[in-house]
C-alpha cells in the first residue's frame, strides 16, 4: 500500500518535472514566434514609412519632420503613423540637415520605434532582455530607417 502511493507521488513528480522542462522550451520559442510576427508589421510600416520620406525629398529638398505632413500630401496613409501592437503609439520621427564632407547640406531622416513598444504585452523580462543585449551592442533597441548622424541610405537596422 505505501509502495503503490510512494509510486502515484513520484510518478506525479516525474510530469510536473516534464512540464517544467515543456515549459522552459516553449516559452522562449513562442515569445520568438511572436516577436518576429510583430517585427513583420512593423518592418512593412518602416518601409512604407521610407518610401514616402523618399518622395516628399523628391518633392520637396528635404524630408518631411512630421507624419502630418505626410499625410496631408497624401503619401502616406494616417494609419501608417501608428506602431502595430502598440495600443497607437506612434513610430519616432526625426529629421535633421547634416553638413556632408564636400560642406554642403546632407538632409537625413530617422524613424523607428523601440522594442518595449511593439512587444508590448509579451515577457518583460525577455523584452528587457534583448534590449539591455542591443544597448551592450550599441545598436538602437528596437527596429529603425535612416540615422540622423551617419547618411545610410535609410537603410532600416535589420538589412
Amino acid at each position: 500500500m505505501i509502495k503503490i502511493k510512494l509510486n502515484h507521488i513520484l510518478s506525479a513528480i516525474v510530469v510536473g518535472l516534464l512540464i517544467l522542462c515543456w515549459a522552459s522550451v516553449y516559452t522562449p520559442m513562442h515569445f520568438n514566434n511572436v516577436k518576429n510576427e510583430r517585427e513583420r508589421a512593423v518592418k512593412e510600416r518602416l518601409i512604407a514609412i521610407r518610401k514616402a520620406e523618399e518622395i516628399f525629398k523628391q518633392k520637396n529638398g528635404t524630408y518631411a519632420a512630421t507624419f502630418k505632413q505626410l499625410i496631408d500630401s497624401k503619401l502616406l496613409a494616417d494609419s501608417m503613423q501608428y506602431v502595430p501592437y502598440s495600443d497607437k503609439q506612434t513610430f519616432e520621427l526625426t529629421t535633421t540637415i547634416h553638413m556632408g564632407k564636400s560642406k554642403t547640406p546632407v538632409s537625413l531622416m530617422e524613424c523607428g520605434t523601440q522594442y518595449a513598444v511593439y512587444l508590448n504585452g509579451m515577457d518583460e523580462k525577455q523584452i528587457k532582455d534583448i534590449t539591455e543585449e542591443a544597448n551592450n551592442r550599441g545598436d538602437f533597441p528596437g527596429l529603425k530607417i535612416g540615422d540622423i548622424t551617419t547618411p545610410n541610405d535609410n537603410a532600416g537596422n535589420w538589412e
